[in-house]
């Protein structure tokens, strides 16, 4: 028998394995901690792990077997057909072989053994492998899957065409989780030419967790992969996979999880509405890490808290958008003030995702989180608990890619002439979005389309009409995290135009028209088939307009570095990007505050 091996690490500087320095007692840690999980009874002298020794590399076995139990098939069929109940019968065989190297030590997983050792591994593993032979002039994705710290995307799985080099998959906001990938002839045959027939054949690998030979190999060729791998650990990291780095430091690290902690306290104030401060607002995506199909496509959520070494049920969401605030709150209810109480909470609660009747995913509360935070100007990224780095070469092309839309992209001025008012409260705060959108009401060429979302799509914050041109404007004051939510809309309505464009679906801008006239608000003397008309005859422009949240009104453009936002320049520069290259054409405006009386408005 042959297999294709994925190849996994165990990570001994895991906090319930450090302190073990023999394989033997790191191994049962492992299957004892599932077994105490999974309630069963565990009996050490029940384990047998006899060393295989092969080259200077050591194999255990370790096998699992369920006991017998009736096959969900033999209630399926009438007795008739059945026959003879004893042959639904099943035992199922998982088995885990760990791999001792001089210095690691690798797991490949048979059966459904995987949740043994999956708390224990390094989740970076193939990945990091791969970024030590990586080509990217000459190496082919075949599909990837990646999650996205900007956009609209959160998570993206990826097929491609032939010839799809390395080269042109790495992009802003893309942090690679697994991929498959076509190794150039010269690498294959460098590391893997035991595997292969011909020199210049194509050999593929996956890599993501772990590191998997696309081979149907035997033992002996198995002894040999491990065998490379260890050679290849040799080799420098090239850090070529992604723009980001992570961060490895742990007393860097706990300076960070420190700040996340003080963030998310301080945003209670604001979630029990005790707090308009700024500095309290805690900008964040919440989403689920291991199956985002699973987590948005759920029926209900189902929010458990840690009782002594239980999980119990407190709540139950259909609407993902509230697990945040309701768990939150929740632990406020619970823990008062106590700052530390509350994030001790917070680690104990589970987000598990059901579908029909059936738990399609779960994982902790804090493992769906996802933030940029600021620590002594240190801009970093906290992404599936791991904490990622922007590197120095892409920050400054961001900066410079930020610098040109602004520069080179600009609406021209006299389309959104008012400025920015400032509140009358003494606070120095500009009006909301909404009260700003509300000046242009009844001015000629333009309509007011703020809080408009037939089929749940808003189009617009306010739209201008000029000749055959029309302009979709979106509007969100601060040049901040906030910005993110603003392209996400950008995007969504320019894929809905676009669509009900293409497809001639007048119904949809009738829905509109109808909306904005049962809100009152004018429609510039246009009957409902001229509003139409508007989007199938007019060249469409989409405009990100915005304002300074400094009182100097500083120009983006010629003050990048005060503006310290990554993820307001990551999603600025992707949602250009995609609407350019899918939709239309892409314009960029700062509005101007309400005049200073050091400054004039531009």
């Amino acid at each position: 028998m042959n297999i294709i091996p994925n190849i996994f690490k165990i990570d001994k500087k895991h906090r319930l394995l450090k302190s073990k320095s023999i394989t033997r007692d790191i191994i049962i840690a492992i299957i004892k901690d599932f077994y105490n999980k999974s309630e069963f009874v565990f009996r050490e002298s029940d384990i047998h792990l006899k060393p295989f020794i092969k080259e200077d590399i050591k194999y255990y076995l370790y096998l699992h077997r369920n006991p017998d139990r009736l096959s969900d098939w033999a209630n399926f069929f009438p007795e008739e057909l059945r026959g003879d109940l004893s042959t639904f019968y099943q035992t199922k065989l998982s088995l885990i072989l760990f791999i001792e190297t001089e210095f690691e030590l690798y797991a490949v997983v048979g059966g459904n053994a995987y949740k043994v050792i999956v708390n224990y591994i390094d989740h970076q593993f193939g990945l990091n492998m791969y970024d030590r032979i990586i080509c990217l002039e000459e190496d082919e994705a075949a599909s990837t899957k990646s999650r996205g710290i900007t956009g609209q995307r959160i998570g993206l799985n990826e097929q491609f065409r032939e010839d799809y080099k390395m080269i042109n998959y790495l992009q802003f906001g893309k942090i690679p989780k697994e991929l498959n990938i076509k190794l150039s002839p010269k690498t294959a045959y460098s590391h893997f030419s035991f595997l292969m027939e011909k020199k210049d054949e194509r050999f593929t690998i996956t890599v993501g967790k772990g590191f998997k030979v696309n081979r149907s190999v035997d033992f002996e060729n198995l002894n040999k992969i491990v065998q490379e791998l260890t050679l290849m650990l040799e080799l420098a990291p090239q850090e070529l996979l992604s723009s980001y780095i992570q961060i490895r430091d742990a007393d860097l690290i706990k300076k960070f999880e420190i700040e996340l902690n003080r963030r998310i306290y301080n945003h209670i104030a604001v979630l029990v509405g005790n707090s308009t401060n700024p500095n309290d607002n805690f900008e964040f995506d919440f989403c689920s890490p291991n199956n985002l199909e699973a987590f948005y496509d759920a029926d209900s959520y189902q929010l458990k808290e840690k009782v002594e070494d239980k999980h119990v049920l407190f709540a139950t969401l259909n609407d993902r958008t509230q697990i945040y605030k309701t768990v939150v709150l929740h632990a406020y209810e619970k823990c008062g003030n106590d700052q530390q109480s509350i994030l001790f909470y917070l680690r104990g609660v589970r987000v598990h995702c059901i579908k029909g009747s059936r738990q399609s995913t779960s994982s902790t509360f804090l493992y769906h989180l996802n933030a940029e935070i600021t620590y002594m100007n240190d801009s970093v990224f906290y992404i599936d608990t791991k904490w990622y780095r922007l590197k120095d070469g892409f920050l400054k092309s961001l900066n410079h890619q930020t610098e040109l839309l602004f520069r080179n992209f600009k609406l021209q001025e006299n389309i959104l002439g008012e400025n920015w008012p400032i509140k009358t409260d003494g606070s120095k705060k500009l009006i909301d979005e909404a009260d700003y959108n509300n000046l242009y009401i009844g001015k000629d060429n333009y309509i007011v389309m703020d809080t408009i979302t037939p089929e749940g799509v808003e189009i617009c914050d306010i739209l201008y009409i000029k000749d055959s041109e029309l302009y979709l404007i979106h509007v969100k004051h601060s040049f901040t995290a906030r910005v993110r939510e603003l392209t996400n809309q950008i995007q969504i309505s320019a894929r809905r135009v676009s669509e009900a464009v293409s497809s001639n679906n007048r119904l949809f801008f009738g829905k509109v028209y109808d909306s904005i006239v049962s809100k009152m608000r004018t429609v510039n003397s246009l009957n409902q088939d001229e509003f139409i008309d508007l989007f199938f005859k007019s060249k469409i422009h989409y405009v990100f307009a915005t304002a300074s949240q400094f009182e100097s009104n500083d120009l983006i453009e010629e003050n990048l570095s005060k503006y310290k936002s990554n993820i307001a320049k990551f999603s600025l520069t992707t949602c250009s990007s995609e609407v350019q290259t899918q939709y239309s054409n892409f314009l960029v405006f700062q509005i101007m505050r309400e005049p200073h009386s050091k400054f004039s408005a531009r």
